[in-house]
């Protein structure tokens, strides 16, 4: 009895006993040093595959993607850009499995520096276009002519992009705040929804032209409307009839627009010197 017992002993010291033992040694030899640390991480005698997966989900977390620098559409004020944050995990792997006993290590990043940056955005100071048709017609026409300019005030350009009317302003529709006011179908005049905003894109046009930014797209109405000379207006109409321009310039531009006081205006900003 006590022979079995002493085989079995053997057999269980011999099957588990001696892997263990060997793979404690194991990591000792091949593995991170004792002590080391990365952020609050302990790694002692971790292989590097270990290493690995630990460095990956950490700079999976910190990580960040760089932002642009843009404008507040209400405001108008500049929002800082944020540079991203990078990180070489091979870099950070290699650090870890070669580095001496008891050495603490911090997760550095790399930043990712945006294309558009705020230093860009504070240079938008130079009016390029700039022009004004008289406010006419009715209250209802003027809201109209309001939300359209709201939608179109404060929106930055960047070079090569298409500005789109129909686009940024969008459908025109009760529900969106626009009201029954008198519109050119034709040769006629007659009520409909969001009557009035060929003004806004009218002024826009004409601002755009001051700046020599690039036509993309412009029809004229069939009969000369009132706040413009018939040949200067660029008439919209949800969703086919639209004006679009091209900032063919080498730096942003941005729109601004409202009704100030008499008058309904629209001006270019961009950089001075910046160009066509």
């Amino acid at each position: 009895m006590r022979r079995i017992v002493t085989v079995v002993v053997l057999i269980s010291t011999l099957g588990w006993g001696v892997p263990t033992v060997f793979r404690t040694f194991h990591r000792k030899l091949f593995g991170v040093q004792p002590g080391v640390v990365l952020e609050e991480q302990v790694l002692e005698y971790f292989y590097e595959g270990e290493v690995r997966v630990i460095v990956e989900r950490m700079a999976r977390m910190a990580q960040r993607s760089p932002a642009n620098a843009s404008i507040h559409k209400e405001t108008g004020e500049i929002i800082p850009h944020q540079n991203g944050l990078y990180f070489d995990v091979d870099q950070l792997v290699h650090e870890i499995i070669t580095a001496p006993s008891h050495t603490k290590l911090n997760l550095v990043g790399i930043e990712v520096v945006p294309f558009l940056r705020t230093e860009h955005l504070e240079k938008l100071t130079e009016i390029l276009g700039d022009f004004s048709t008289p406010v006419l017609g009715s209250p209802d026409r003027v809201q109209n002519i309001r939300l359209s300019l709201e939608a179109i005030n404060n929106t930055l350009l960047l070079p090569g992009e298409v500005f789109s009317f129909n686009g940024i302003v969008g459908e025109r529709t009760i529900e969106r705040g626009y009201r029954n006011a008198p519109i050119i179908l034709g040769e006629t005049v007659a009520p409909g929804v969001g009557g009035g905003i060929c003004q806004s894109s009218t002024t826009l046009y004409n601002a755009v032209r001051e700046a020599q930014l690039e036509i993309v797209e412009r029809r004229i109405h069939s009969i000369a409307p009132s706040y413009i000379k018939h040949g200067m207006d660029a008439t919209v109409a949800w969703p086919h009839t639209d004006f679009k321009f091209k900032n063919n310039s080498e730096t942003p531009v941005i729109v601004k627009a409202e009704i100030q006081k008499w008058r309904v205006r629209v001006w270019i900003l961009g950089e001075k010197g910046g160009g066509v």
